[in-house]
């Protein structure tokens, strides 16, 4: 483990399913020695907000019509109770409310130590964090597909499938609440093809830059 520097830096880390994003982000967590936060963060937003947990797992990334947001009058408290589990409140709840709880818990784990987050609209929850790099990973399409049949032990046409349905979901979450394009290398510090330089060589791409200086470049 390595613990790079003692100041606060944060990493961003958005991806293509099948391009072995969440794969770089734990190796990227080992060698310098920060936490890794992915689905974890949905777990600590219903704890923080009292919302059951499964309302962010079914919205997690991704976005529906009649957005309204009702959870203004329900923040800072702690949620409702009954039989020891959160009342879910899921008539009134939408996913801009579920996005407000969940940047609330993303900014003030960023405000206490270096982090890496993956997805979830980090990079813009965070964007003027004066120490923060922000990165996509992409792959080659045939690259994907054959990591995502190995992994799951699905078809090709399962995993063709998969991508184009996650790819449309993570595009219209992140264009939605950013109001930039998911994947453009304009929306991002550094975009890399894992399919190209390989899942070790786009950590060592992310290690060696340099990120703690972001703001000089």
């Amino acid at each position: 483990m390595y613990n790079i520097m003692e100041k606060i830096f944060i990493i961003t880390i958005g991806r293509q399913i099948g391009s072995g994003g969440l794969e770089i982000a734990q190796k990227l967590s080992d060698k310098l020695g920060v936490k890794m936060y992915d689905k974890e963060l949905l777990n600590i937003a219903s704890r923080e907000s009292g919302l059951r947990n499964d309302l962010f797992e079914k919205k997690d990334e991704k976005i529906e019509n009649g957005l309204k947001g009702v959870l203004g009058s329900l923040l800072g408290i702690r949620g409702y109770f009954a039989d020891g589990g959160a009342i879910s409140l899921s008539s009134s709840i939408t996913e801009e409310d579920l996005f407000t709880v969940q940047s609330a818990v993303i900014k003030k784990i960023a405000s206490e130590n270096s982090s890496i987050f993956i997805g979830r609209c980090a990079d813009y929850i965070l964007r003027d964090y004066p120490t923060i790099l922000s990165v996509f990973i992409s792959a080659e399409k045939k690259f994907r597909i054959a990591r995502l049949m190995d992994m799951r032990g699905i078809t090709q046409a399962e995993a063709l499938k998969i991508i184009d349905q996650l790819d449309k979901e993570r595009a219209a979450y992140y264009n939605y609440y950013t109001f930039k394009k998911w994947g453009d290398a304009s929306s991002y510090h550094l975009c890399i093809d894992s399919s190209k330089f390989g899942i070790d060589g786009a950590v060592e791409m992310i290690f060696k830059s340099n990120f703690y200086n972001i703001n000089s470049i």
